[in-house]
């Protein structure tokens, strides 16, 4: 195939209302080809811009608004397969691209033509409710970006957001070149006997691809909690600990320097704005709109949370005779505990969500509860794990869905959502979940939390998969964000809930049923060390929010000395200078939750007041999901958040059910 030939090849692969060949896609000569296309179809993407600017305003129409973008569409592939196979190749051509791509969205932003353009059209033509909300969002995104700022000012910003967009991309590769670098050898059996064989058996076989008779480490999340559940040597936990706390705060790698660059800027950004900082940018599009709100909710729920993780840690001290409890022991005494105490053993419970039958479960549940059926398709992807599936509802094929749930080495850490290509046309949406769960060779086990992770991201994966809209810039993603964590922790609950469990746990050799004993242990331990955890999100929200309100640090020192005084003030466990987790904190610094992390608890609000009403109704009653899909899960963003909530639950949102959940009352 020559060059040429390649590149229509790829243009006819994305252009495809089917999903698109990505095994050719992926492969070698066609990634060196992207950034080629790329920069084709990106003054494609320009013409199209200056053809709207150009026509009189007396003739725009709402149509011609509406287009694909095909530009959009091959960067998102583009940064799927950087994010999980990266390649210096896929890291260059983003690193290269980037810039360009800022530049046109610079341009878009701040056109006052545009803008004017959008008013006509509100004012002057008859829109449908869709129409006029989708029209009205954007009207009001040019406006919170600054299209009424006077130029120089805009010109400020332009740079800043070039400059942003280069400071992410640094600190993400820099995530993931530390972490990549991260290797442990343990030489003896002794301290880690008790780990899940089939984590001993994966650092036995990396160790042996080195010709060594160790036990080889990575940076594999399986593993890591793994160690801080089983391995019985304290020293070992520490380093473990340690070396998470300072991932990408080294040499080359070093992002100490990227986040305070990243916390000036956002601050300059936002006073041109007209703000006093970035949080009060960052709410002005969400539902709690005011900092203080949030700030009220965190440190609400950290005083609650602080008094009963307390005692926790009281219990664990007595019980083992322990003087004083580190950080990197709470897990290790938690999991003996439940062990000694309330007779659960994790490794025993792992027995009984293998795999393939969670995620049979899985598709088992959402065809009894939201009538939908997924059918694989046996086809090549860009690897032997990543499996595709066309989703289905009422018999109509309503989008492609990507899986690929296993741990490499190559993949960004954690697990996540996204949505590739929208809906468009006769496109349906192309919607991804990917996670990091520790393959094994045969009968692949999973802990409850991977259980959890996996219902969580298809939580999100619905949210887009099943609009009642025809336009993709509704999107459940585009919903207020302290809401589009809804739908994801609320799927959680199909899992946890004893009904749930007794129709998940099947024991991955016999098929028996989780035992009324274990299930018994798992209703009395439903906040068992929760506190603990809850402490940990409200550090890490409370973080990005002071970080993103107050003055932005003027050295790396003083940035070390905030972040480690804000941890302290907090946690019940004291962290030395040595503490920089905000150096690899993905998701303020590098994703998209800068001054919005709070939305997790935000959203276990909502949610916990939601499931308690679709529990009183019935969680397995297919009437009961229809109605949730009818009033939040297809409405996407056609209406406010709020509403969205009003709509189901007939009422504004109340405390009680969380309160209950967290045994805060």
């Amino acid at each position: 195939m020559t060059t040429e030939e390649r590149k229509q090849k790829i243009l006819q692969e994305i252009q495809k209302n089917e999903f698109p060949n990505v095994a050719f896609l992926y492969e070698k000569e066609s990634l060196a080809l992207f950034e080629e296309i790329l920069k084709e179809l990106l003054i494609k993407e320009k013409e199209k811009f200056q053809k709207i600017i150009s026509t009189p305003k007396e003739e725009i129409k709402f149509s011609d608004f509406q287009d694909f973008d095909w530009l959009r569409y091959l960067f998102m592939l583009l940064n799927h397969i950087d994010m999980v196979d990266k390649s210096d190749l896929t890291q260059k051509i983003i690193e290269d691209f980037e810039p360009l791509y800022t530049d046109f969205s610079n341009e878009t932003t701040f056109s006052l033509p545009y803008y004017e353009r959008i008013l006509t059209v509100l004012a002057n033509e008859k829109l449908d409710n869709e129409q006029k909300r989708i029209l009205e969002l954007e009207k009001k995104s040019f406006e919170l970006n600054g299209i009424n700022l006077e130029k120089n000012i805009q010109e400020e910003i332009k740079k800043i957001n070039l400059e942003l967009s280069k400071l992410s991309l640094d600190f993400q590769n820099n995530i993931i070149a530390s972490k990549n670098k991260f290797l442990y050898h343990i030489s003896s059996i002794d301290a880690i006997k008790e780990l899940p064989e089939s984590t001993l058996e994966n650092t036995r076989k990396r160790a042996e691809k080195e010709q060594k008779t160790w036990y080889l480490f990575d940076a594999d999340p399986t593993a890591f909690w793994d160690i801080m559940e089983y391995c019985q040597d304290e020293n070992i936990r520490k380093d473990f600990s340690e070396a998470r706390n300072c991932f990408a705060t080294e040499n080359e790698n070093d992002n100490t320097k990227v986040v305070l660059q990243i916390l000036k800027l956002k601050e300059k950004k936002a006073k041109l704005m007209g703000y006093q900082n970035y949080c009060e940018v960052s709410l002005a599009t969400k539902m709690a709109k005011d900092p203080k709100v949030v700030f009220e909710l965190l440190e609400w729920i950290t005083r609650k949370a602080k008094q009963k993780a307390q005692i926790e840690i009281e219990e664990l001290k007595n019980h083992f005779g322990l003087s004083k409890l580190q950080s990197w022991d709470s897990a290790y005494y938690s999991r003996k505990l439940k062990q000694e105490k309330y007779w659960l053993d994790e490794k025993e419970l792992k027995k009984y969500f293998e795999y393939e039958n969670v995620k049979n479960y899985l598709f088992d549940f959402i065809s009894t509860f939201y009538g939908i059926e997924m059918k694989q398709i046996q086809t090549q992807t860009y690897h032997p794990d990543a499996l595709l599936f066309e989703v289905y509802k009422d018999g109509k094929l309503i989008s492609y869905y990507l899986l690929d749930p296993f741990y490499r080495s190559t993949k960004r850490p954690w697990a996540w959502a996204d949505n590739p290509r929208g809906r468009f046309g006769e496109k349906v949406p192309f919607i991804v979940n990917v996670c990091n769960f520790q393959k094994q060779d045969s009968n692949t086990l999973l802990t409850m939390r991977d259980v959890e992770t996996l219902f969580h991201e298809f939580g999100h994966a619905l949210h887009e998969m099943l609009s009642e809209s025809q336009y993709s810039d509704l999107s459940g993603f585009n919903v207020e964000w302290d809401f589009v964590e809804l739908p994801s922790q609320l799927h959680e609950n199909w899992v946890s809930t004893r009904e749930s469990l007794e129709k998940l746990g099947k024991h991955f050799e016999t098929g028996e049923k989780i035992p009324k004993e274990m299930l018994d242990t798992l209703d009395t331990l439903k906040t068992y060390m929760s506190w603990l955890f809850t402490l940990r999100q409200n550090e890490f929200a409370l973080l990005d929010m002071k970080l993103y309100s107050e003055k932005a640090p003027e050295t790396v020192e003083e940035l070390d000395e905030k972040a480690l005084k804000i941890a302290n003030e907090i946690s019940l466990f004291t962290r030395d200078e040595n503490y920089k987790m905000y150096a690899s904190f993905w998701h303020i610094f590098g994703g998209w939750y800068a001054a919005w992390y709070y939305s997790y608890m935000w959203a276990e609000l909502l949610e916990a007041d939601v499931f308690e009403r679709i529990y009183e109704l019935w969680m397995f009653d297919r009437n009961v999901g229809e109605k949730f899909i009818s009033t939040i899960l297809g409405q996407w963003t056609r209406k406010e958040a709020g509403e969205l909530f009003r709509d189901f639950m007939g009422r504004e949102l109340s405390s009680v059910a969380f309160m209950k959940r967290k045994w805060f009352m």
